[in-house]
């Protein structure tokens, strides 16, 4: 996956409202600490905006549970990557099959549910994006996936704009923001044709 380091993302930003974003120490402390709290919400925001294929899972997973409790898969399991977002349950591997049978699921609390059957298998292979990353000031050189980074610079310099009572530039930079997601989506939708990599039957089991 492509990345850029937050540093970059917020020299940019704080060079774009207008101030020197030649060196990260010319961001004064009080600044640097409000900067990583907004990307945290900004980058949570682009994140979240799309199904960004570099932020997405097909991990197989154990479904736990039993005919009298109910069958379900944990968004935390013991030795997993925490699941975020689920998008699809399925009963084959999309790595080797090109229509993969899809399962019915429900998401309820802290798992996903699924139908009482002794047909359901053991593992299941689900669809999900990862959570985003939590990011403080003190890990600057931690790294943003680079399918949002340009937009999580726009919108960090529309907070600082906002913050200034520039109102009309930090709408402009929401809207180049928005635009910018638009563009990324659009390269793997349209141009490398994602939708089409795979197609999932929708069966109950």
């Amino acid at each position: 996956m492509r990345t850029v380091t937050l540093q970059s993302i917020l020299l940019r930003a704080w060079q774009r409202a207008g101030n020197d974003g030649s060196d990260i120490a010319n961001i004064p402390s009080g600044a640097k600490t409000m900067l990583v709290a907004a990307a945290n919400e900004r980058i949570s925001n682009c994140w979240e905006w799309a199904d960004w294929p570099e932020l997405m899972r097909v991990e197989s997973r154990t479904v736990q549970g039993d005919a009298t409790n109910g069958y379900y898969i944990d968004y935390e399991q013991s030795g997993q990557t925490a699941m975020g977002e689920v998008f699809g349950v399925l009963r084959d591997s999309p790595a080797t099959h090109v229509s993969p049978r899809a399962i019915g699921f429900t998401l309820l609390g802290d798992s996903v549910r699924f139908p009482q059957s002794t047909d359901l298998p053991t593992t299941v292979y689900v669809n999900y994006r990862v959570r985003p990353t939590e990011y403080s000031a003190n890990n600057l050189s931690a790294t943003v996936p680079s399918v949002i980074a340009k937009a999580v610079g726009y919108l960090l310099t529309s907070d600082l704009l906002t913050e200034d009572g520039q109102l009309d530039k930090a709408l402009a930079m929401e809207q180049l923001a928005e635009s910018e997601l638009i563009s990324q989506r659009d390269k793997y939708y349209f141009q490398q044709g994602q939708p089409s990599t795979w197609t999932a039957r929708v069966n109950q089991y």
